[in-house]
């Protein structure tokens, strides 16, 4: 069963995310800010992560930065960025090798299981 870590602090859309991804026979974690998206990723090793850029206190680049940095940290998982910032959907995105896309909100649920699938399935077949 692959699982998703999930970084949002929106607990409304957390949820929706999370169960969303649950009933399809995900199996999900959750993090409200990204201290605690750390501290579970040193626990836990995702087949995927779902991360907000926008977070309480730090952005989800400087996240995937410190995610980067930090030897402990098993790194070997794809990425799906969500976001509202049309100035985020158009970032660089060669400075970040394991986003494979980004979500630009609002977007449906029908669209983030799809791209959690579509990403989950490219990423196994590059194994």
């Amino acid at each position: 069963m692959d699982n998703v870590m999930i970084v949002e602090d929106e607990q409304d859309i957390l949820k929706l995310i999370s169960e969303n991804l649950r009933v399809r026979g995900f199996q999900v974690s959750q993090a409200n800010t990204g201290r605690l998206a750390l501290e579970r990723l040193h626990e836990n090793h995702p087949s995927l992560l779902v991360l907000d850029i926008k977070l309480p206190d730090f952005t989800g680049w400087e996240l995937l930065k410190k995610i980067e940095n930090d030897p402990t940290i098993h790194k070997d998982f794809p990425i799906l960025i969500m976001t509202a910032s049309i100035t985020d959907a158009n970032m660089d995105l060669t400075l970040y090798p394991n986003v494979v896309q980004i979500l630009i909100k609002p977007f449906s649920t029908v669209k983030l299981v799809a791209a959690v699938r579509q990403t989950l399935t490219s990423y196994a077949t590059k194994e």
